[in-house]
């Protein structure tokens, strides 16, 4: 059995920026929801004192506040300022710059498009600075719009790159005037292309990380679109089964999987199947 790890793998910069700067800090802190969305990374830093939090209410005031990875409305960051906490912004910078785009386009009379799932905690953040804002999670939001307003369209971060391609093309036919701005981050781009390509010489795909991780369930979607995929949070999720008569196995993972689980899902692979 041939065990190919796909390119682009592990940590993106910006998860790594985010860990780096919450090691740094004495504890114990807190996180405005999740810094990152993988369930034992959030595990291995609430022990060494990291805790997420949805709110403030037990926090005391002069307490951290930490800002997560996706980022959160700029209200949010002032308020807690105003509370007394002090806050350390571990927001991924091509997160802030979606932010910064979209502020400035609705400055300009632009209503702002925005691809992505609403209810992930980027898009909140995005659209809860915008007062004229639209979030759409596919082509098919396109005939919902009024045709003669001004838009710009973003997407967030970890989107599929064709279904952005999409969108624009059909916006582009539709409405009286658009811009364009394609958000999505360079290492999601590259993640998903040599996710794909691994797909494709694969007779079998395994995905790893956060069930809750939108790169990472947009992993899954694309690769099984050419080959039987499943998506695991960890090697003891991996069955038997899976791997009768495979002798191509192909394992990518989400930009907030650590290499150690990566480790450890092709050492069960090689040592038990």
């Amino acid at each position: 059995m041939k065990i190919t790890i796909a390119e682009n793998v592990g940590f993106c910069f910006g998860v790594k920026k985010a860990l780096e700067q919450v090691e740094k800090l004495n504890k114990p802190a807190y996180v405005l929801g999740k810094l990152i969305h993988n369930p034992q990374v959030i595990g291995g830093l609430e022990k060494e004192g990291i805790k997420s939090i949805e709110n403030t209410d037990s926090v005391e005031e002069g307490s951290t506040i930490i800002i997560p990875a996706h980022g959160v409305p700029d209200n949010t960051i002032n308020n807690l300022a105003k509370q007394g906490f002090k806050i350390v912004d571990c927001t991924c910078s091509l997160v802030k710059k979606v932010h910064e785009i979209t502020k400035e386009e609705e400055k300009q009379g632009y209503t702002i498009i925005i691809l992505g799932d609403k209810e992930h905690s980027e898009v909140k953040g995005i659209n809860g600075n915008l007062k004229n804002s639209v979030i759409i999670s596919g082509v098919d939001g396109v005939n919902k719009l009024d045709k003669e307003k001004r838009y710009c369209l973003v997407s967030q971060t970890t989107q599929d790159e064709g279904k952005f391609n999409e969108v624009a093309e059909e916006l582009k036919k539709s409405v009286k005037e658009l811009k364009v701005y394609n958000t999505i981050c360079v290492p999601t781009k590259h993640r998903q292309s040599g996710s794909v390509e691994l797909a494709k010489e694969s007779e079998l795909m395994l995905v790893v990380g956060g069930k809750m991780s939108a790169n990472t369930k947009r992993l899954t979607k694309r690769c099984s679109e050419f080959v039987k995929t499943y998506h695991i949070e960890s090697e003891k999720e991996l069955e038997a089964g899976w791997f009768k008569d495979k002798n191509k196995i192909g394992i990518t993972a989400g930009a907030s999987t650590p290499d150690y689980i990566i480790k450890k899902v092709v050492e069960k692979i090689e040592n038990e199947f």
